[in-house]
């Protein structure tokens, strides 16, 4: 039975059929209730519209995210899940009907954006109806050889992006993410199979960068790097370093993102490794010194579905740099 979205005041019924739950329901198996479910503007603005830009988001992030009591995000993540059976083109999917985690009875569940959800945030205008805006979401694109390592970095990126952006909004700065950038870019970069990857060439060879999550608060944009020490940091992270310091100086971030300033931000776990990253740093800077660069290292980044909820305070903390006083996102 094909979906229709009727409105009743200001909600939208969800008409495919149900099954009923004649017991408690598991967060394992969909079980859904007799009656539809009508979606919500709370539903599109606190769950959909961040998974538009997310690969997946954890329970405890969407809580975070949301203007509603914890409780009430929770019985819908619940509901919205459940309602519509062993159909595939459903509002929410969860990462554990992909992948069981061995400790699955005892973790948070991992939320991604189902086929209809995607399409009602569409034909409302909330995000554009185009490929290149589920190819552009944060997470999902780490090359990691272990899954497990893989969710962990995405998960990392996405929980520091998110509490940047609760941070921003509540003191009323002007955030930006990476579709509305994106948005404003030339078109040719949107028609890419990768828009975030910009081109750059050093020592001759033509490659790309890719940050970890891009958006803007005011006028200045900004470039996240999740790094889980997992990567080794002359081969990997300097490199890294270097096609960012490129495409600046090439004027590259224009062309391809249509954007005229970028800070790029490294967060790692370890003060040693942060430390030792920002060494490598002053000795490829002119005079030892960067502006374009921030640093942060806290423990709680190494951690995966145990962190602390994002509260928007990384965008008022200082973010170390090299040559320079310390920046902070907000409030200077």
């Amino acid at each position: 039975m094909p979906h229709v979205y009727t409105p009743i005041a200001d909600s939208y019924l969800f008409n495919m059929q149900t099954i009923v739950a004649t017991k408690r329901r598991s967060h394992l198996d969909r079980k859904a209730m007799r009656k539809g479910v009508q979606i919500t503007e709370k539903d599109i603005l606190d769950i959909f519209e961040p998974l538009s830009r997310h690969a997946q988001l954890s329970t405890r992030q969407l809580v975070a995210y949301g203007s509603r009591y914890p409780t009430i995000t929770k019985a819908r993540l619940s509901e919205l899940w459940h309602s519509t059976g062993d159909e595939r083109t459903h509002w929410l999917h969860r990462l554990n009907e992909d992948v069981l985690f061995a400790n699955h009875l005892c973790v948070e569940d991992l939320h991604r954006l189902g086929y209809e959800a995607e399409r009602l945030l569409c034909a409302k205008g909330v995000v554009p109806g185009e490929d290149w805006v589920a190819a552009c979401r944060i997470g999902g694109r780490s090359t990691s050889p272990s899954r497990v390592i893989r969710l962990a970095h995405d998960h990392m990126a996405s929980d520091i992006a998110l509490d940047i952006e609760i941070g921003a909004r509540a003191a009323g700065a002007a955030f930006r993410s990476h579709i509305d950038i994106l948005k404003d870019a030339p078109s040719a970069t949107r028609l890419a199979k990768r828009p975030m990857q910009i081109p750059v060439t050093l020592d001759g060879r033509r490659s790309f960068v890719e940050p970890d999550a891009l958006f803007a608060i005011g006028d200045r944009v900004y470039a996240l790097e999740a790094d889980k020490g997992t990567e080794s940091i002359r081969a990997v992270i300097v490199q890294k370093i270097r096609a960012y310091r490129e495409i600046v100086a090439a004027r590259t971030i224009d062309e391809w993102l249509g954007i005229d300033n970028l800070t790029v931000l490294f967060a790692t776990p370890n003060d040693t490794r942060m430390r030792n990253i920002m060494r490598e740093l002053q000795s490829i800077a002119r005079n030892g010194r960067s502006v374009m660069f921030g640093f942060r290292a806290e423990t709680g980044f190494a951690e995966f579905m145990q962190a602390a909820p994002p509260t928007g305070r990384l965008a008022g903390v200082p973010w170390a740099r090299v040559g320079f006083d310390d920046l902070r996102l907000i409030g200077q």
